[in-house]
């Protein structure tokens, strides 16, 4: 089952960590050359179909402050979690919590004309690094994915932690945060579906 593999080392945790490197260096291209307005998430654009920039969003930045706060969480991540699970996996997620905050402030946030930024899919990321520490180093785990569920119920009920929208040079959509988990969290079902059916015709 998916929960049941061991965590990675070797080559799987190095292809991690390659991930993890290549998304710094397009988030810094992108924000190098200066590419915010063509591909931040414009409410107007995708209801006119642009449904791309449900995804580009993430990857460009309001300014260098914040694309340099969300490389920080970026590299915890890293540290934390690059020993486990591999490439494909986290790129699965990666890509649905994309998806679902994208898509879930364009259903459910209709006042937020536009957005940018990483964070969504850095909650989504944390939510399975941090169930698969569970499994192997429950303790910090659950220390972990309890400090992630505290700050996302702050910001449900109290909007964003104080100086983020200094940082981040405007409104920090908290609620993409949410989606971002949730996103994270599809991900992780369809990942432990998959293993279970694979398991099942081993058996058989």
């Amino acid at each position: 089952m998916f929960f049941r593999k061991k965590r990675q080392t070797g080559t799987r945790c190095y292809g991690n960590i390659a991930l993890w490197v290549l998304v710094l260096i397009l988030t810094f291209m992108v924000q190098y050359a200066d590419l915010l307005h063509s591909l931040r998430y414009d409410r107007q654009l995708v209801a006119g179909g642009s449904w791309w920039l449900l995804l580009t969003g993430h990857l460009v930045h309001a300014n260098w402050p914040h694309w340099a706060l969300n490389m920080a969480g970026l590299g915890i991540i890293a540290f934390f979690f690059s020993r486990y699970g591999s490439p494909l996996q986290w790129l699965l997620v990666f890509l649905m919590a994309a998806l679902f905050a994208g898509a879930g402030v364009y259903l459910f946030n209709p006042a937020l004309a536009s957005g940018a930024g990483l964070s969504a899919v850095l909650h989504g990321l944390f939510v399975f690094g941090a169930l698969y520490e569970i499994r192997h180093q429950p303790l910090s785990g659950y220390i972990l994915l309890a400090l992630l569920c505290a700050k996302l119920a702050w910001e449900f009920m109290f909007g964003s932690i104080s100086g983020a929208e200094a940082l981040a040079g405007g409104r920090v959509a908290t609620d993409a945060h949410l989606y971002g988990a949730l996103g994270a969290a599809f991900a992780m079902a369809v990942l432990s579906l998959r293993a279970r059916h694979l398991d099942a015709g081993n058996v058989a």
